[in-house]
């Protein structure tokens, strides 16, 4: 069983950086068509290296990484 408060936290939290995440790419001018971000992430979703919605080989948050357009896989798996 988990701690309610805990489960609360992390839902927090992960609104905090979503709404970060909306906030920089609000600012970006080259972003990736939603058809090409939604391939990316579907490749994350698999990727040994995609742990709480961070790519471990490079920090970014995944649906910052593949929002962008120029942004490769630091491990060319896009």
């Amino acid at each position: 069983m988990s701690c309610k408060t805990c489960e609360r936290l992390e839902a927090l939290a992960s609104q905090d950086v979503l709404e970060s995440i909306e906030e920089q790419l609000s600012l970006e001018t080259d972003l990736a068509s939603n058809e090409l971000k939604e391939k990316r992430l579907i490749i994350y979703d698999s990727c040994p290296f995609f742990q709480n919605q961070t790519c471990i080989k490079c920090g970014c948050y995944a649906m910052f990484r593949a929002s962008l357009e120029y942004k490769k896989c630091p491990i060319d798996k896009w």
